[in-house]
Order: structure tokens, then C-alpha cells, then sequence
């Protein structure tokens, strides 16, 4: 029987399903940049072996040749187990020392080909050490905030039992969460720096000046305003702007009420929601609270040093006399 998952030890395997995801992504992107999805895989599998080997307690030395893990591994493994897909594995690094040392792009078969090969060993490899299923470990782990968490947490739930839309539901409101974190008030500083504004109302002008030119001047700048700054917040986080426009578009919208009810929209969707598009917008989104966690050191500053109510009298300062330049 497999002794018990540490929570570091889970944390580490959802690292791991984060760079398989991240590969499965990366390989259904054109030619060649689909071919960063070699590296991902072989990054996943390593991580995965390094993680086993801790786990089953097995030293291994500061240095060694990829395929001598399976060696290492299997005085440990069950009687009669064995580590599975080494020979498809052995092809993957190869390509993945073909791709890094000698600059040759795989080709979209052999992408096609590591994907399947690398899944089928996780797959496997995860209920022999661990006495998991691949699929549960949860990427949610590894995104530091909980309310994030716990609403990626709920949309899986959806997810699992085929609701998709309400799924993609709960992705936007972790999002929302996500960004409402960075960009919300701070105690003693008033505004985020993320922030970039105060809060703009919807232009609502009276029904006799509803079509006037100055009217609709004003909702195109209130309109384009709002916008620009929601674009600023996710750039400013270091999110990717093109691949949040991607998210919104395949997202239903959201209304708050001011009773604490949300309701969601589909009218915005051009189509129903796969689970590929669900598994793209996880992904998305804690790609970007793992991008925007960086700037959690800056929030921190801020909070721990609320400035004080202090005048200075710039006549208290001494300034250096200008040197002459003859000396």
C-alpha cells in the first residue's frame, strides 16, 4: 500500500500536471512553436521522476543519465511492477536533445506521437507510485489565493458532473476574484497601484438627450475608457492580453445584483463550450494568477508601510553648493 501524499508532495504533482497542460496546449500551436511542447513534456516527466524518487525514498546520485531513472526506481516499485513507457519516453528525450542542443524542429507526428506517449505514462506511472488517478490531481493547488482556488475547485465540480457552461461560469468569476485581489482598495493606501483610476460609473443620459452628438460622444469615451483600463489591469499583472481576449470571448458574461445574486449570459458565446475550452480557460487562469502573484511583493510593501501624516518644509533641507568645474 502507498503511504500517504505530504501536501508538498501534492503541490509538486500538480507542478507537474500544470507542464503536461502546459504541452497539450503548446502542441496544438502552429508550426514551429508547437514544438516548445517537447520541452514542457520533458520537464512534466522528469519533475514527475524527481517527485517519485523522494517518494519512495530512493537516493539517487547529483548526476545521471535520463533512462537510468527506470534503473533507480524499480527495487522500490511493487513486486513484479515495472516503470512503464521508458522505450517511448527514450524518444521523447531524444527529441526534446534534438530540438534544445542541435536546433532540429520535431515534426507535428512526432508532437502528436510525445503527447500520447507522455499522458499514457502519467496515466499509468501515477496510480503504480502514488495510487492516484493522474486526472485528480489538482492544479488548483498551486494558486496562493484561496478564494481563486476555491472557485477553480467548484467549477471543476461543475465540470465533472457535465455542466459545462456553468463550469466556464465559475473560470470567469475566479478570474473576476483574481484580478479584484490586485486591483482592490488597500488599507492606509486608498487605491491598488493596479488599479488605475477610480471606479466609472455607465453613462446614462437623460431619454431627450439620448441620441444627441454629445451623448454619444461621452458613451464612446466611457465605453473605450473602461475598457482601456481593464486592458491595463491584465497587462499590468503580466497576463497575457491575447490569450485573456480568447478567454472573454469563449466565457458567458456575468451580472451582480446588488443582493449578492450573479447570473450569467451565454448570448456573447458563438457556440456551446467544449471540454477543450474548458480545460484551455483553466489553464489560462492559473497560468495568470501564477503570473500575477509576482506581484504580490508590491502589495505587501504597501500594506506594511501605510504612510504617515507627515509635512516636511523644503527650507530644512541642506543642498550641496554646485562644484566649480576649474577645480
Amino acid at each position: 500500500m502507498s503511504k500517504p501524499l505530504s501536501q508538498q508532495t501534492i503541490q509538486r504533482l500538480a507542478f507537474v500536471r500544470f507542464l503536461h497542460a502546459q504541452g497539450v496546449a503548446q502542441s496544438a500551436q502552429p508550426e514551429p512553436m508547437s514544438a516548445a511542447a517537447i520541452l514542457s513534456f520533458q520537464d512534466a516527466v522528469e519533475h514527475f521522476l524527481l517527485i517519485s524518487a523522494d517518494h519512495l525514498e530512493v537516493n539517487l546520485p547529483s548526476s545521471m543519465q535520463f533512462l537510468q531513472y527506470w534503473e533507480k526506481l524499480q527495487p522500490k516499485l511493487p513486486t513484479g511492477q515495472v516503470l512503464p513507457s521508458k522505450q517511448a519516453l527514450g524518444r521523447v528525450n531524444k527529441l526534446r536533445v534534438d530540438l534544445k542542443h542541435h536546433g532540429n524542429i520535431p515534426s507535428a507526428h512526432a508532437i502528436d506521437q510525445s503527447k500520447a506517449d507522455v499522458t499514457t505514462f502519467f496515466t499509468d506511472a501515477a496510480r503504480m507510485i502514488f495510487d492516484i488517478d493522474f486526472e485528480t490531481v489538482d492544479m488548483a493547488d498551486l494558486v496562493a489565493h484561496p478564494d481563486v482556488a476555491r472557485l477553480l475547485r467548484e467549477a471543476r465540480a461543475h465540470f465533472e458532473s457535465d455542466r459545462i457552461v456553468f463550469a466556464m461560469a465559475g473560470l470567469t468569476l475566479a478570474f473576476d476574484e483574481l484580478l479584484s485581489h490586485y486591483t482592490g482598495r488597500r488599507e492606509g493606501w486608498g487605491r491598488s497601484p493596479f488599479t488605475f483610476g477610480d471606479r466609472l460609473p455607465i453613462f446614462r443620459p437623460d431619454r431627450t438627450e439620448r441620441d444627441s452628438p454629445v451623448s454619444r460622444q461621452l458613451r464612446a469615451l466611457t465605453t473605450a475608457t473602461m475598457k482601456l483600463r481593464q486592458a491595463m489591469k491584465v497587462i499590468a499583472l503580466g497576463i497575457d492580453y491575447a490569450r485573456y481576449v480568447h478567454f472573454t470571448v469563449m466565457s458567458p458574461d456575468l451580472s451582480w445584483y446588488p443582493n449578492g445574486r450573479i447570473t450569467f449570459s451565454v448570448t456573447n458565446m458563438s457556440k456551446a463550450p467544449t471540454a477543450d475550452d474548458y480545460q484551455q480557460a483553466r489553464l489560462f487562469v492559473i497560468e495568470s494568477a501564477l503570473q500575477a502573484a509576482r506581484a504580490d511583493a508590491i502589495l505587501e510593501r504597501l500594506d506594511a508601510h501605510v504612510p504617515e501624516d507627515i509635512d516636511y518644509d523644503i527650507e530644512e533641507w541642506t543642498w550641496a553648493e554646485p562644484r566649480d568645474s576649474s577645480d
